[in-house]
């Protein structure tokens, strides 16, 4: 076993150890200065925007609000609602309703008005006419009331705009709908998140969002508690199809678990909430390198009181990868003085997997007060990385010595099931609602191994006697997660949350290698772990909110107590940890006009190492090349702050800066006296990532609908005392153009591309990504009938290329990913329906995302 350097770690000192640090007189000028001219640039920015009116006449004070809910009083999600003149039903301004059915139109003049309220799927509605005089504050519309349309659309053209966009721009987080998007179609969840604004995937699954690492995934608005291998293999086993959006939070507020320094990604899974019996087939083939195929179904049966809903989906992905990797073994540190030998090393890969999901729930609403759900989600799959690697090793002066030739079998498979209870009240006061969830998860997974290496020398014949490794990793997953939450207005236009939940994790790794010695198997001690660990997280959150005159606050906190216990049985090593952190969050806008808008807002955010990260056995590549955790990871922190400004609804532009204490990275060493080299996860000092985006939609004609996102950024890591190479900060560029089209008839089609220029993360420096996709789809028999045809990666041009430097050695790694797919996919959606039911979400989707899985 590798032994690292155990240190001190108690309740108070993880702010007392990032602050430990010493920084160099020129480095910490640098700094100051950085920040203080951030800081200057950020005051003017809101200083201009604030005052651009100061000379004009004083703003209207007046607020109009009001509600829109179905027949059945539950709330019609993200309605439109206009506001017209009554005299001569001139349009004044809009907007949207929020999940909950509220909506608010504020800075509106004294007069007589009425407002108009629509969805899709729902008859549009008139209200009553209101007058607003001098004494008016606030006028609350009577609630609209907004009854299902049965009408068959017909021969009538559905434009762009009669759906929801591709890419939805909100001051608190962008919404990509992946319902609407004929690309996503044939798709993993994992290579969904790719097509998100702002967010990029490595080729070890590791997600950044704006340049930041720690990105939390959520799965209906909770933690997964899986480790980032599990989650990975989740992602990879949840198909498009029963993904209906994918929201991309940057500053979370407080009712939101503080993991997640980056922010958090919420992957919205589809239900249907409809009266009625509906439901809907699909299926899919595609073709990459190798075959892929899938189908499914989902169905809704509901009335007034209850709803029944469920769906099965199953997949087979082929996939085949190749893989440069390259090491130079200098005579000094840091790539200096002569090569001592190299390793030139190309491996080849053929992935099968194969996934079922199943979903199964029931809601029940016992009177208009009170409701209660049930939940079960499942996910079984098995997966198979078969690997051929030759590797050939040079001397100092580049002539061949040996080749490694291996091939590896490793096989994988998990059952990942969870279970959730849950109850809602609603009061009849103040808009109050209180609701409890009890969850409870199991993963299960099950890898084996196998590592056979021939060396062979420049005549063809054997060097050394053959080696031979085999592995078994069993790891299984318990999570309990309890929860209640509260919320109220008050004075009218405020809201009052608060909430507390308590999730408790136990994971138990037993991993077990074996080497071949004349024709036994010997167990490898220096491999072999068995790992145990447990956490509990104690949280409360309050969070208040207010609207007045053009502005809204926000204001919260969460306070975590966290209890880990990491057990290494091998060796019985134990590593505890109790602490106590205060997570504030603020946010703050103003409607300077009706075209205007800006918000600032601050959180403060942990990411917690995951189960796998801590976990110190090994996953090999080949003989000379592994991965193993760190059971002495401590948790990072981070301080964000962002500064917007939108524009007409159509130009969002924000303003960042962020800096996280003890960042994890994977660095590279190497064992003493070998050519061996390994991978694993240490803590840097700190890290910084600061940078500009702006986001536009646009509908260019009545046909052609475009959502643009650019983002610049810079990052820069102190690693601190680790012995580590980093560049002094690298600016990266990246966008992401989505554009759709829609014809008459029922024709409609999509185009994207993605680019990142040159980034680092850590020790790893990447080259620059381009990433270009197009599809089409027809609608038969009334919308009901669709067919889809797409290319992903038109060029084949998502690949990873990579340098990293650490200590001695330099290693240029370029995968070639099986990411240009062509994918033929027929859906068809059946049953009549009427009016939406309530959508309800679990527990315990927060912790999933740290559990260990493969692939």
């Amino acid at each position: 076993m590798i032994q690292y350097p155990q240190e001190k770690f108690s309740p108070i000192n993880i702010d007392q150890h990032a602050n430990a640090y010493s920084i160099g007189f020129w480095k910490r000028q640098q700094y100051l200065c950085t920040r203080k001219s951030l800081i200057t640039v950020a005051a003017i920015y809101m200083l201009l925007l604030l005052t651009n009116k100061a000379s004009a006449q004083q703003q209207p004070t007046h607020t109009v609000k009001g509600k829109v809910v179905q027949v059945s009083q539950q709330p019609v999600e993200f309605a439109t609602v206009a506001l017209y003149r009554a005299k001569d039903s001139s349009l004044v301004k809009g907007t949207l309703g929020d999940m909950n059915g509220d909506y608010e139109l504020q800075q509106v003049s004294i007069g007589h008005y009425y407002v108009q309220v629509s969805s899709m799927g729902y008859k549009t509605q008139l209200s009553s006419s209101f007058h607003i005089t001098n004494s008016t504050t606030t006028i609350d519309v009577p609630t609209v009331v907004l009854e299902k349309n049965e009408q068959q659309l017909g021969g009538v053209t559905v434009t762009g705009t009669a759906r929801k966009p591709l890419v939805e721009q909100h001051l608190d987080k962008t919404v990509l709908n992946i319902e609407n998007s004929i690309l996503s179609e044939g798709n993993t969840a994992l290579e969904l998140l790719q097509k998100a604004p702002g967010v990029s995937v490595d080729d070890k699954g590791d997600i950044t969002l704006k340049g930041r690492p720690g990105v939390s995934v959520m799965i209906n608005g909770k933690l997964t508690y899986l480790s980032q291998g599990e989650l990975m293999h989740l992602l990879r086993g949840t198909t498009s199809s029963a993904v209906s959006k994918i929201e991309v939070i940057t500053n979370p507020p407080a009712r939101y678990d503080a993991a997640g320094t980056g922010g958090i990604i919420n992957i919205v899974l589809k239900k249907s909430a409809k009266q009625g019996f509906n439901g809907n087939v699909y299926t899919n083939y595609a073709r990459s390198r190798d075959d892929r195929y899938g189908a499914g179904f989902s169905a809704n049966y509901g009335g007034e009181k209850f709803n029944i809903y469920g769906s099965y989906n199953h997949a087979f992905r082929g996939e085949k990868e190749y893989m440069d990797n390259n090491r130079d073994f200098y005579a000094e540190e840091h790539g200096k003085g002569e090569i001592v030998q190299s390793s030139k090393l190309n491996n080849g890969t053929t992935e099968p997997l194969y996934t079922n999901n199943f979903k199964l729930g029931a809601d029940v609403n016992l009177n208009k007060h009170n409701t209660i759900g049930f939940l079960m989600n499942g996910n079984i799959g098995t997966y198979t990385n078969n690997s051929t690697t030759h590797n050939n090793w040079y001397n100092s002066q580049q002539a061949f010595m040996y080749k490694a030739f291996s091939k590896s079998k490793n096989d994988q498979q998990w059952t990942n099931l969870t279970y959730n209870l849950n109850y809602l009240h609603k009061f009849n006061k103040h808009n109050a609602e209180i609701s409890a969830d009890v969850d409870y998860a199991y993963n299960d997974f099950k890898g084996d191994q196998l590592l056979h290496t021939r060396y062979i020398n420049q005549a063809g014949g054997d060097l050394w006697t053959p080696s031979s490794r085999q592995g078994k990793i069993p790891s299984q997953t318990n999570v309990y997660v309890g929860k209640i939450d509260y919320t109220q207005t008050f004075w009218k236009d405020g809201k009052l949350e608060v909430g507390w939940k308590t999730s408790y994790v136990e994971v138990n790794n037993d991993s077990r290698f074996d080497t071949l010695l004349q024709q036994n198997w010997i167990k490898d001690q220096s491999s072999s772990n068995h790992f145990k660990y447990k956490e509990t997280i104690h949280a409360s959150y309050i969070q208040l909110s207010k609207d007045w005159k053009g502005w809204k606050a926000q204001v919260g906190g969460r306070g975590e107590f966290t209890n880990t216990k990491g057990h290494q049985v091998t060796i019985d090593s134990v590593n505890t940890r109790h602490y106590f952190q205060f997570f504030p969050q603020a946010s703050l806008s103003r409607e300077i006009n009706s075209n205007n808008l800006v918000q600032a807002s601050y959180s403060r955010r942990i990411e917690r190492p995951g189960y796998d990260e801590l976990n110190p056995y090994r996953v090999y590549r080949d003989p000379n090349l592994y991965y193993q955790g760190n059971p002495y990871l401590r948790p990072q922190l981070t301080s964000n702050i962002e500064l917007s400004h939108v524009w007409q609804q159509k130009i969002t532009t924000s303003i960042y800066y962020s800096i996280t204490k003890d960042v994890v990275n994977w660095t590279i060493s190497q064992v003493p006296n070998t050519n061996t080299s390994y991978e694993y996860a240490v803590n840097f000092k700190n890290m910084v990532n600061y940078g500009a985006s702006i986001s536009l939609h646009s509908n260019v004609t009545k046909w052609w609908a475009t959502n643009y996102f650019f983002n610049l950024y810079r990052t820069s890591y102190d690693p601190g005392e680790v012995k580590a190479t980093v560049l002094d900060g690298r600016t990266v560029f990246a966008f992401n153009l989505q554009n759709a089209f829609t014809f008459k008839k029922g024709f409609s089609a999509e185009l994207t591309a993605n680019y990142q220029s040159a980034a680092m993360y850590g020790i790893y420096e990447t080259k620059p990504v381009t990433i270009i996709s197009a599809g089409a789809q027809k609608t038969f028999l009334d919308n009901k009938f669709t067919a889809k045809l797409m290319v992903n990666d038109i060029f084949q041009t998502r690949q990873w290329r990579n340098v990293a430097k650490y200590d001695n050695i330099i290693m240029r790694e370029h995968i070639r990913f099986d990411s240009r797919m062509v994918t033929v996919s027929l859906s068809y959606r059946f049953g009549k329906t009427t009016n939406q039911l309530r959508e309800r979400k679990q527990g315990n989707e927060d912790i999933q995302s740290r559990v260990k899985s493969g692939g």
